[in-house]
């Protein structure tokens, strides 16, 4: 169906504004054109472009207007064969997932307004319908069908959020900008908005056009960190001990991260928790030395109730409209209740620079991880709104960052189009699977690797747009893991294949010898070329490519057994925890357990390379080098230069006669497919 088909010619503004005192409420067919109403001029006008249409919206008040609310609806014809609707979430931590056309999107419980949820979320300001087929999101959202996507999304976030609503039963469509509280004083653009339709990298790369947000330079990169503690509670002697564990096994790391509780309470960023006598330098110094860039984590807008800014500057606290000051979120690991800073004050940002310009200048750190970013907006305050404060927020800390990598996490995701190199894409992760009471009382923001996880693949498609994805933490082993070892894998997989910045937490010598081999599985740390994710009852289906190999992962997010068909052909199965390594054909059905995953590599039959497989990286072949013939039946397999595993390799080979493989004779089989193998074991260059 055409796009122009689909969408009603007439629209629907509600408008409430106060103007000279006095409120104002319309509610009123929108046409092409200038509409003037009391005090007040809309302009609205829509365009043709390709693959879709672009609408804009400009208000021209006579006099000084307070706006309270606009909310534009229509009708949409969705058509009968939705496949899926995604709507982003509010900000990095909110659960972002393709949903069924049916789903309801459930409001958090009052249980969770107890552990204050609504902080981190839009359920503090944002009615949640609760009926099924509909869904809101902010920013961008699509409706997926079989072959392309139905697209739209905000070119112009200045005037506030535009929080997109889809309603597939009663096939309608609402755009709702948060500006409560926003005074006009002259012409502004208030709605900017496009809705195409094509294929999906089509669609996406139109929609990053529009917006001329170039992403910042971003490389692939591996990060880790000693752990996160409470405040006041940073170890040096622990993180000196993971540093030492991680040069000790040349594990190729690029940032190495100090991470919360390196302060002596959060706000309070002068000085180091007692824990660091030999202070910030010397660590910077230590981790430069181990051939890693020094990283800080950072939280720039928020204090603890236990900080001297909370104790000594309470006039540095953000006040809301009735000039109480309220806490953005209670978070015991880092410090209970905490609150925002005013960034209207220029003393709170000269603060917040000389912090900033301490870590990099005095103290050398290369990398800040930037957390909590949404508290800047907690409240509107008179005159702007939540969209304005935070981009406010966000500029001001573009303008000091120097030569400074940021990565910025906890923020309304738009607000970071081109303004980082670094920005996640998803909640925190746990050493567990989930926490079943968190998700029964609907928390989108809590942490938990399921949530992360479906967020990750939820979002991938912003990867290399406006910025590079990052995800936290993986966890494969050490104290405190409560993972069965299939999930663990798959948390490594979708983390590998779905993040451009990807790392761990924890000190590597109280891995277990299985364990190691699973974190040294990710090196060489190279980049998938992603061909398609298709996903059907939150089964994920992954075709990807490495190199000139073809690549086929099948990941089940689902809370129960999943069957997947593997495509035709011949296929090498990776191995994995409770899951032996071989040579199959496709075309049958395979069954998943809850979280399990598997990956899979092409052989083609007729090529000359004779590789059939191996078990040294995540993805198969990517711990080689190059594989030379020495002659009939003698071959040497090198291993790439960062590969840690010792690893089997399987050739295909042909005739009875003894097989070399780096100088040793290789085992010979022949599979259930007319496979003959050569099996071998290779060295790392180590």
């Amino acid at each position: 169906m055409d796009l122009l088909s689909r969408i009603s010619s007439e629209v629907w503004v509600q408008l409430h504004y106060r103007y000279k005192g006095e409120l104002f409420r319309f509610n009123l067919p929108l046409q092409q054109g200038e509409k003037f109403l009391d005090g007040l001029s809309l302009n609205y006008s829509w365009s043709t472009i390709p693959g879709g249409l672009r609408f804009s919206l400009v208000m021209n008040p006579l006099s000084s207007v307070e706006l309270e609310s606009l909310e534009i609806t229509g009708a949409l014809n969705y058509g009968e064969n939705i496949k899926s609707v995604f709507v982003n979430g509010y900000q990095s931590w909110t659960g972002s997932r393709e949903r069924y056309p049916g789903e309801r999107m459930a409001a958090l419980g009052w249980p969770g307004r107890l552990m204050s949820f609504q902080r981190y979320g839009d359920a503090g300001f944002y009615q949640y319908s609760e009926k099924k087929g509909r869904f809101h999101g902010y920013s961008y959202a699509y409706v997926r069908y079989d072959d392309k996507l139905l697209f739209a999304g905000s070119l112009d976030e200045s005037a506030g959020y535009t929080v997109i609503g889809i309603d597939t039963r009663r096939n309608l469509f609402s755009i709702i900008k948060d500006i409560s509280g926003l005074k006009l004083s002259g012409r502004r653009l208030m709605l900017d908005l496009v809705l195409m339709e094509g294929k999906a990298s089509d669609v996406l790369n139109a929609y990053a056009g529009c917006r001329r947000q170039e992403p910042l330079a971003a490389q692939r990169a591996f990060w880790w960190s000693a752990g996160r503690r409470k405040a006041g509670g940073g170890d040096e002697v622990r993180i000196r001990r993971v540093l030492e564990s991680l040069r000790s096994r040349k594990i190729p790391v690029d940032y190495f991260i100090v991470d919360h509780g390196w302060h002596s309470s959060v706000g309070d960023w002068s000085k180091p928790a007692a824990g660091i006598p030999s202070g910030m330098a010397s660590l910077a110094v230590e981790i430069r030395g181990s051939g890693y860039k020094p990283g800080l984590w950072f939280a720039p807008f928020v204090v603890e109730m236990d900080s001297a800014i909370y104790r000594t500057r309470k006039e540095w606290l953000a006040h809301d409209s009735k000039n109480r000051i309220r806490p953005v979120g209670w978070l015991r690991e880092y410090g209970g209740l905490l609150y925002a800073l005013d960034l209207s004050r220029a003393d709170v940002r000269d603060y917040i620079a000389g912090c900033v310009a301490r870590f990099r200048d005095e103290w050398s750190f290369e990398f800040l991880r930037l957390d909590l970013l949404y508290a800047a907006a907690f409240s509107p305050v008179p005159g702007k709104n939540r969209g304005e404060i935070l981009r406010d927020a966000v500029d001001f800390l573009v303008s000091i960052k120097g030569d400074l990598k940021y990565e910025m996490s906890g923020i309304p995701l738009e607000t970071a189009f081109g303004k980082t190199e670094y920005c996640r894409i998803a909640a925190d992760t746990t050493p567990y699977w989930e926490h079943l009471y968190k998700r029964n009382i609907h928390a989108r923001e809590r942490a938990s690797t399921i949530n992360a996880l479906r967020s990750t693949v939820g979002r991938k498609h912003l990867d290399g747009l406006f910025f590079a994805n990052s995800v936290d933490a993986f966890h494969i082993g050490g104290p405190g893991v409560n993972m069965e070892k299939p999930r663990r894998l798959t948390q490594l997989l979708l983390h590998y294949l779905m993040g451009t910045l990807v790392g761990g937490r924890g000190d590597v010598q109280q891995y277990s010898e299985e364990e190691q081999h699973v974190l040294f599985s990710l090196f060489p740390l190279l980049t998938p070329r992603i061909d398609e994710i298709t996903e059907f009852r939150r089964t994920v289906l992954i075709r990807y490519s490495v190199a000139q190999r073809s690549y086929f992962s099948a990941v089940n997010l689902s809370e129960r057994v999943r069957n997947y068909t593997l495509p035709e052909g011949l296929w090498f199965l990776a191995s994995a925890p409770e899951q032996t390594s071989r040579h199959l054909e496709g075309g049958g059905q395979h069954t998943l357990k809850p979280g399990w995953s598997a990956t899979y590599m092409r052989i083609e039959r007729e090529a000359a390379d004779p590789f059939a497989g191996s078990d040294g990286h995540i993805i198969p072949g990517c711990e080689i080098a190059s594989i030379i013939s020495n002659g009939e039946n003698s071959w040497t397999v090198r291993p790439a230069a960062d590969a840690l595993n010792t690893f089997r390799v399987w050739l295909r080979v042909s005739g009875n006669s003894t097989v070399l493989i780096n100088g040793e004779p290789a085992g010979l089989s022949v599979t259930a497919e007319g496979l003959k193998l050569a099996e071998g074991v290779v060295k790392t260059l180590s």
